[in-house]
């Protein structure tokens, strides 16, 4: 078996420690390449950091044990890598070490490739229990209590470290071209995260014993009801994401309460895009996302932060179809399609801008003219299927008696014209019947895809710790997870893959 990312030229010096003799037979094992391949070197100002926040954790833990002395050495940087790191401190001559970062961080990163949901306690147990994942982490010695993972834990979710290193390997992705930086399009939703709580549920804030009037809170304020059916519903946390369409990697999250509505959450998710990834924000056009935004307000909302266009289908709420008294037309329906009396949907053919109106045409007897070109997502050219010659729709009839009614027994069909006020949930703009339309909002479902891996493969499905900020860790994590096996994919296949399945990895062999 050929690995061939393990030919690239690239700086292993971190990693030849933790090759064994042997490594080849493990090669198929989904964490051994990223482990021994990817450049965690990248992560190096989240390790001084850690450093610096692990020594002032431990010297508040332990202030009234002055004879349990912990060193704040940053071990794994030389001072003269970073003199201005251990100057931070007065370095005492003796005392404990702490654990090296860097295994941590590769446990918990790696952790979700076998199937685990990622959580302090399982990543102990996988480390403790597997000697080949804990020796690709970096354990070499003995390994850490389980105290020393929650703490780890605990100090990169409480100063929002996950996030940093979150931010940092999507611009290292960037830098290395997996991540796309002059994206048309990127796409936008939100999905659920199952939380481990309980709806409403409070706890004390007191030590009084029994009953007592001291306030209480609750136990996690960021959980709501997300209902998906009349059946299914779930208590639940509410993450909003943002992707490229051609890169098919996560680059922004906003994580909300459980019950709020999406069309909220797309002002803050556009926000905090803009704000995390400005030049790719200049470059963006189109925003796709699901009917459920299409709002004036989100379309306002678009064109003010980002300069963009808000790309969604007609959401018809409560509307419903409207009778009309046009020649040969049934009705409009709930969408704004006129229905001829043959049960048809018309056609939009275009609109006139002058006069304010759209133009329908009959779906069976338009005639077949020269195919109109549409420029879609990535500047490719489409042509229509309704209109071009080997595209025409098959099957649609029309009785007799009804082709003279509407149309007059013209060749052509009828031509119905439909002024914009009639209509309102079309968009003037870029109207949701056109071909323009489809092709751009045919690239929204790389999201969903994405949401499916990270779910299934990367553990994002449900978070066991409480509040918002733990939420926002969890969700880092996986994301950075998914941008290291994207990397390791480009690097062997040359094309970035969000799936990091065996067959995936090892296509180009």
């Amino acid at each position: 078996m050929t690995i061939s990312i393990l030919t690239q030229t690239r700086d292993f010096s971190i990693q030849q420690n933790l090759i064994p003799h042997n490594w080849q037979d493990y090669a198929d094992i989904p964490f051994v390449i990223p482990a021994m391949c990817f450049p965690w070197e990248i992560f190096k100002p989240i390790e001084r950091e850690y450093y610096t926040l692990l020594y002032l954790h431990l010297k508040n833990e332990r202030a009234h044990d002055p004879s349990n002395e912990i060193q704040p050495a940053l071990f794994s940087i030389t001072e003269e890598e970073d003199k201005s790191a251990s100057s931070l401190f007065h370095l005492p001559s003796t005392g404990r070490k702490p654990h090296p970062f860097m295994p941590f961080f590769r446990a918990f990163e790696l952790a979700s490739l076998q199937y685990i949901e990622v959580m302090v306690e399982s990543v102990y147990l996988q480390v403790k229990s597997n000697p080949l994942f804990a020796t690709m982490c970096g354990f070499t010695e003995k390994i850490p209590s389980y105290r020393s993972f929650a703490r780890f834990d605990q100090i990169m979710t409480t100063n929002g470290l996950w996030e940093k290193a979150r931010l940092l390997v999507v611009e290292y992705n960037k830098g290395e071209g997996v991540v796309e930086t002059n994206e048309e399009a990127a796409a936008v939703d939100t999905s659920h995260i199952e939380a481990e709580a309980t709806l409403n549920k409070t706890r004390k804030t007191c030590s009084c014993e029994g009953n007592c009037d001291c306030p209480r809170v609750l136990t996690d304020d960021n959980v709501g009801v997300m209902r998906k059916s009349n059946a299914v519903s779930y208590i639940a946390h509410k993450l909003s994401m943002v992707c490229g369409v051609r890169s098919g990697l996560p680059l922004t999250r906003e994580v909300f309460k459980g019950n709020t509505p999406d069309g909220k959450t797309l002002e803050p998710t556009l926000e905090t895009f803009k704000a995390e990834h400005p030049e790719m924000a200049e470059q963006l056009s189109f925003i796709l996302a699901d009917g459920i935004y299409q709002t004036p307000e989100n379309q306002k909302v678009t064109k003010d932060v980002l300069q963009a266009k808000l790309v969604a289908p007609i959401n018809p709420r409560n509307r419903k179809d409207k009778p009309t008294t046009a020649r040969g037309i049934e009705k409009i329906n709930r969408y704004g399609t006129p229905i001829c009396i043959s049960g048809h949907k018309m056609e939009l053919r275009g609109s006139d801008r002058a006069k304010g109106q759209y133009i329908y045409t009959c779906p069976v007897f338009h005639p077949n003219g020269s195919p109109p070109k549409i420029r879609g997502v990535g500047g490719l050219i489409y042509t229509c299927p309704v209109f071009h010659p080997n595209a025409k729709q098959e099957g649609l009839t029309c009785p007799l008696a009804n082709h003279a009614e509407c149309c007059n027994g013209a060749a052509q069909g009828r031509v119905f014209r439909i002024d914009f006020d009639q209509t309102p949930q079309v968009d003037v703009e870029l109207p949701q019947h056109g071909r323009t339309f489809e092709v751009l909002y045919s690239a929204r479902t790389i999201i969903e895809r994405i949401f499916g891996i990270l779910k299934d493969g990367y553990s994002l499905r449900r978070v066991h710790k409480r509040g918002k900020q733990a939420v926002e860790a969890h969700v880092d994590r996986c994301m950075i997870s998914m941008h290291i096996m994207a990397n390791m994919a480009y690097y062997q296949t040359g094309k970035a893959n969000c799936g990091w399945t065996r067959n995936r990895l090892q296509r180009a062999n």
